[in-house]
């Protein structure tokens, strides 16, 4: 029960790097992860620039939060590294930060007037 953050953590990097995957690879965007639920994808300005842009973000977020949930998962059953998990803790918390300023720049840019 303990490791229940550590998978949950390793889950959502990895559904973040499927996003990336879809953005950079098949220009589908993952709208639960980068937009606002009132967003529709019809209304963005240009697709292709959009997952461009926003695919960076994307796998930044998925590969930092796989490896905090790894690191978590390794210090519940493995103990001894706390430094590694508190670091990795502090690296995600910047990450969000980053990622939610540039998606946020990225979804004023190619919504526009729809994201508040």
């Amino acid at each position: 029960m303990e490791m229940l953050f550590g998978i949950f953590a390793v889950g959502c990097g990895l559904y973040c790097l499927y996003g990336f995957y879809m953005a950079r690879f098949k220009k589908q965007v993952a709208g639960k992860i980068l937009l606002p639920k009132d967003i529709d994808m019809k209304k963005c300005k240009d697709l292709e620039g959009y997952c461009r842009e926003t695919s960076f973000p994307l796998l930044l977020l998925g590969v930092v939060t796989t490896l905090y949930g790894a690191s978590d998962i390794y210090n519940t059953e493995v103990g001894g590294a706390d430094i590694l998990f508190f670091t990795m803790m502090a690296v995600l918390f910047v990450t969000l930060i980053v990622f939610v300023i540039m998606v946020r720049k990225s979804n004023k840019k190619y919504f526009g007037d729809f994201v508040k």
